[in-house]
């Protein structure tokens, strides 16, 4: 299962994929940006549909919008 994270931002939802990657004795995750619907209830059923586990993270705002 690949992961999801959701960022709820002040204009819509915001989508990362989540690819682990290996460095030498360790491991890292690199994100993607990835278009998303922008309803938690879709975006719930996209998961599913594409084999996401969601991480959902709280509200980012804008500078201006502070």
């Amino acid at each position: 299962m690949k992961c999801l994270i959701v960022h709820e931002t002040d204009k819509g939802f915001l989508g990362e994929e989540v690819e682990y990657k290996k460095s030498g004795s360790g491991s890292y995750r690199e994100t993607t940006s990835i278009t998303i619907p922008q309803t938690r209830e879709e975006i719930v059923k996209f998961a599913e549909a594409n084999a996401y586990s969601v991480e959902w993270r709280n509200l980012l705002r804008s500078p201006a919008n502070a």
